[in-house]
């Protein structure tokens, strides 16, 4: 059987780039979550590139709320980018960026 994501991890001094490949839903998400349980003491921001994602469900929504918790605690930011129309609306509408927003400004 085919790997339905891939997760590569591009480190550029204290920042982190994950390029997420594929779907992320509650089959794929474990490989995700370990990157995110991966990101190094120091990393002062970690951006995750959809660029190439071709489906998310609410359980890859939900990691992604959690890596803005872990974030938060951990003192690093989150940037998502390459968000194409179709999941800019679902993050708009579930109000991810809302969340990444408030979690950034009280871990300042």
């Amino acid at each position: 059987m085919e790997e339905m994501i891939k997760v590569e991890k591009v480190r550029n001094g204290s920042e982190c780039v994950l390029f997420v490949n594929g779907v992320l839903d509650y089959a794929t998400m474990d490989p995700f979550v370990e990157h995110i349980r991966a990101v190094e003491d120091g990393t002062t921001k970690v951006t995750i590139n959809f660029k190439e994602l071709e489906f998310i469900d609410s359980t890859g929504i939900g990691a992604i709320i959690n890596l803005a918790h872990e974030a938060n605690t951990r003192h690093f930011s989150v940037e998502l980018e390459g968000v194409d129309e179709e999941t800019h609306e679902l993050f708009e509408t579930i109000g991810v960026y809302q969340i990444l927003s408030a979690l950034e400004e009280e871990g300042e």
